[in-house]
C-alpha cells in the first residue's frame, strides 16, 4: 500500500551547507497495517510524510501510495489519503461544520451524506454542541479533534498522521485507538508519526525507527518480547545523556 524506495531529500541550493534530511529511506507498509514512524526531532519524519502525501518533492528515489507513483501523480494520491499535519494549521474563523463541509466538497461527497458524516463524527468526539461555533474559541485539543475528523471523513484508503494526539485528552485517545483498530481491520492503512511511545505500543502493529535520515529499524512490535522503550534504547546513547544531565546539575548547583 505504501512503498518508499531509496528516497533522498536535500534542502539547500547545492552548496556545502546543504542539509540532507533523508538519506536513502526505503520501506514497505502493507494494506491494513498500522505503522508507527518514530525518531528524534529532526530525524526526517515529517519530511517523509510530506513526500508520501505529494506535498514535497524528493531529491531522488521513488514512492507509491495505493499503487500510484507519488512523484508522477501527486494529485491522484491526494484523492485516496487522509492527512493530519504536525502544524495543525486551520481556518479558525470557520466553524467545524464549515471546515468539514469544505473537506467533503473537495472529495465530491453528496451533501446529505456529508451532513450525516459530520454530525456522526462530531457526536463521537463530543463536539456536537460546538458544530456551529467558530474554532478560534476552541482549545488545542478540540481543534485537533476536528483535524482528525477531517482526515477520516472522506473514507480514505491510507491515513497519514503526524503527531495526531497533540493536546488530546485520555477519553479521546481511547476513541482514536478503537477507531484505528476497526478501520485497519477493514483494510485501511495508517502511517503514524509520533513521539509518544505508549501510543505506538497500543495502536501500531509494526514500527519504523528513523535516525539521522536513515531507517535504523523496521519490524513488528513485540518481536522477541521487546517493547518500544527497550527497542528505542538501542538507538539512544542513554549513558551519554546521563553524563550530560549530571554534569549540568553539578554545574548549576555550585555555590
Amino acid at each position: 500500500m505504501i512503498t518508499a524506495d531509496n528516497i533522498v531529500k536535500v534542502y539547500g541550493n547545492g552548496k556545502v551547507a546543504d542539509h540532507k534530511a533523508l538519506d536513502g529511506v526505503s520501506f514497505k507498509v502493507e494494506p491494513g497495517e498500522v505503522c508507527g514512524y518514530i525518531g528524534a526531532n529532526g530525524a526526517g519524519k515529517s519530511t517523509t510524510i510530506k513526500i508520501l502525501c505529494g506535498m514535497l518533492s524528493a531529491t531522488s528515489g521513488s514512492a507509491t501510495v495505493g499503487g500510484i507513483n507519488v512523484l508522477e501523480q501527486p494529485d491522484k494520491v491526494k484523492r485516496i489519503i487522509g492527512y493530519v499535519p504536525e502544524s495543525g494549521a486551520m481556518f479558525l474563523s470557520l466553524t467545524p461544520y464549515d471546515f468539514l463541509e469544505f473537506v467533503c466538497k473537495m472529495y465530491d461527497i453528496d451533501k446529505n451524506e456529508y451532513d450525516r458524516r459530520i454530525m456522526s463524527f462530531m457526536e463521537l468526539f463530543d463536539l456536537k454542541q460546538e458544530v456551529r461555533t467558530p474554532m478560534y474559541t476552541f482549545s488545542k485539543g478540540m481543534r485537533q479533534k476536528v483535524l482528525i475528523i477531517s482526515s477520516l471523513i472522506h473514507n480514505p484508503e491510507v491515513i497519514f498522521w503526524d503527531e495526531p494526539l497533540s493536546g488530546i485528552d485520555y477519553n479521546t485517545t481511547i476513541i482514536i485507538r478503537t477507531l484505528v483498530k476497526e478501520l485497519s481491520q477493514d483494510g485501511k492503512t495508517f502511517f503514524y508519526s509520533t513521539h509518544l511511545i505508549e501510543s505506538i505500543d497500543k495502536i501500531c502493529t509494526r514500527v519504523i525507527i528513523l535516525s539521522q535520515g536513515r531507517v535504523a529499524y523496521e519490524g513488528h512490535i513485540g518481536t522477541n518480547g521487546a517493547g518500544m522503550e527497550e527497542l528505542l534504547r538501542k538507538y539512544i546513547d542513554t549513558e551519554n545523556i546521563s553524563q550530560k544531565v549530571s554534569g549540568l546539575y553539578k554545574n548549576i548547583s555550585r555555590e
